[in-house]
């Protein structure tokens, strides 16, 4: 089973920037986290990237993986991988959105101190390796009361709630990969966490979220790039979640005046009444492709060596990149993600309108009123099914919010959900100090 690493959220006060315990009077925050999947030749390759504002050296993690990690499995990137990700994916807004209409085309003390022992009765050490910044240790245990106590005596901090699902994930014969950020690390001048990665052979494509969930004050936010071929096996194309509601998120219309509205805020509202009509516990693809087959485009573009650095084997043109937005609560967090590949291929770029008489000359309100214009339809709300083109922009550099008013073309906004985004699944945990 693949895994995720989940958020422990403990005490914590529901907020914009997600807040986990450290065990300091110091909350550490995070203003997003993002992870990329890859599911390739039965073998699951994880990376998170977590960017903490705080203390670095207090960061600490726990991951349930279904097999017993080598050095070599782990690994950390470079930061600038999600960057472009991100980037490229990226929710975007146009100035000059061109209204083709449908019949056109177009620093710490080391936390917890030295471990206890190689064998603790119900918990066992099974490695330990110095990976970039981190300090990983890989366990197997028999009790998770046992391996709970262990995590908190060695400055792994976790909430009581954790302990049924720790034992779930016992039960299904998994390790527990635990990292923390060496008292060494670069990373303690403040400058950002490298993405760590991990890699392991398994034959179902999934994402465990229960333990984040049961941590989590609230509502939780997941952004996954998954990474599938595009052509000739059987996981191909665009990625889906089996067990949970898909939601549409519609987009190609006129959202409103960068000048004076929020565009984010307007996102969020959008989304959240998209994912409570599914019942609080859904899905949406915000972004979907083969190489080339953007339109609109951001302007930014992932290279090939950062499709290899996630785990992908193959050229840019033979990769499919899926940006999948899951939000859930604690109560309807019933059954970890199943991902499947659809064998979809059909493109997709949430994007949307600036509120401009240009733009209103064919393009509707995302309210769905229609706008007096020189006759033509309005644009289609549902992304393009009917045939309508949403062209590229002759500006498609990508700009930030404040810049887009005053530019033409697209501007990547945000990511997703931006800071509003939980600690996807992430075990992220707190590190305890003597």
């Amino acid at each position: 089973m693949s895994s995720i690493l989940l958020a422990l959220a403990l005490s914590a006060p529901a907020q914009a920037c997600p807040t986990v315990a450290t065990g300091t009077p110091q909350q550490l925050t995070y203003d997003v986290a993002r992870t990329a999947i890859v599911h390739q030749n039965g073998r699951i390759t994880f990376t998170v990237s977590i960017n903490p504002t705080g203390e670095q050296q207090e960061f600490a993690l726990v991951l349930p993986v279904p097999a017993l990690l080598a050095e070599d499995d782990i690994a950390v990137l470079d930061g600038e991988v999600f960057g472009r990700l991100e980037g490229y994916t990226g929710l975007l807004t146009m100035q000059d959105a061109g209204c083709i209409t449908s019949d056109s085309s177009a620093g710490g003390d080391g936390g917890g101190g030295d471990l206890e022992s190689e064998d603790e009765g119900d918990v066992t050490v099974e490695a330990e390796y110095l990976v970039g910044d981190y300090e990983i240790i890989i366990l197997s245990a028999t009790d998770s009361s046992g391996l709970f106590d262990w995590l908190e005596t060695n400055g792994y901090h976790l909430a009581e709630a954790t302990i049924p699902v720790l034992e779930d994930y016992i039960a299904e014969g998994m390790y527990f990969m635990a990292a923390k950020v060496s008292p060494e690390a670069t990373s303690a001048d403040g400058s950002a966490l490298p993405p760590l990665q991990v890699g392991y052979d398994a034959d179902v494509f999934s994402i465990p979220i229960r333990l984040a969930a049961r941590n989590s004050p609230g509502e939780q936010d997941m952004l996954i790039y998954a990474i599938t071929e595009n052509a000739g096996t059987d996981s191909v194309g665009r990625v889906g979640v089996s067990n949970y509601s898909e939601m549409v998120v519609e987009d190609k219309c006129i959202w409103g005046d960068p000048a004076e509205d929020d565009f984010m805020a307007f996102y969020e509202s959008r989304f959240s009444a998209a994912w409570e009509a599914a019942g609080h516990a859904a899905w949406a693809v915000e972004w979907a492709g083969e190489f080339g087959s953007c339109s609109p485009c951001s302007g930014v573009q992932i290279t090939e060596e950062d499709l290899t650095a996630l785990g992908f084997d193959g050229t840019l043109e033979e990769h499919f990149l899926t940006r999948l937005h899951v939000k859930y609560t604690p109560a309807t967090a019933t059954q970890d993600l199943m991902l499947y590949a659809s064998g979809m291929s059909e493109p997709k770029v949430t994007s949307f309108a600036d509120d401009n008489s240009s733009n209103r000359e064919c393009i509707e309100m995302c309210d769905g009123s229609s706008i007096p214009g020189d006759g033509s339809e309005g644009g289609s709300e549902d992304g393009g099914d009917d045939g309508t083109a949403w062209p590229d922009a002759d500006n498609d550099v990508p700009e930030t919010a404040e810049d887009s008013e005053s530019k033409g073309g697209c501007s990547t906004v945000g990511g997703g959900m931006g800071a509003v985004l939980a600690l996807s699944g992430l075990i992220a945990v707190g590190r305890r100090r003597d």
